[in-house]
């Protein structure tokens, strides 16, 4: 008979169809608030701020370049540890080379003194 698939009688569905409409502008009435608040809210927020009842939001650039910086100083550091210990291990290798070499040397200089002697 009706619209609705639950009621039964026709008063049963003019109170339906009531609760509907009320629920429909009250979810209107909720839109229409909502998209005032957030087209005032900067204004509002100025105005309340110069009265003094607002404290002016804090800016956040202090915070951003004082993360830059904390995460350059601490790149930095881990790139000096990095290089100090690359150069410390390369220093080492150089110098086991060199050292072999001088006594591959000396046993150079060894065998010569050696055959010179023989030599003479």
């Amino acid at each position: 008979m009706g619209f609705s698939r639950r009621s039964t009688t026709p008063a049963r569905e003019a109170v339906d169809h009531f609760k509907h409409g009320v629920t429909s502008f009250k979810d209107a009435g909720y839109a229409a608030a909502r998209g005032t608040k957030e087209a005032a809210a900067p204004r509002v927020n100025v105005v309340l701020a110069k009265v003094g009842l607002r404290k002016p939001p804090a800016p956040k650039w202090p915070w951003v370049a004082g993360a830059i910086g904390a995460g350059l100083a601490i790149g930095g550091a881990v790139a000096y540890v990095w290089y100090r210990q690359r150069t410390e291990s390369i220093g080492e290798q150089l110098l086991a080379d060199e050292l072999l070499d001088d006594t591959e040397l000396d046993d150079r200089a060894l065998q010569e003194e050696l055959v010179d002697s023989v030599r003479r």
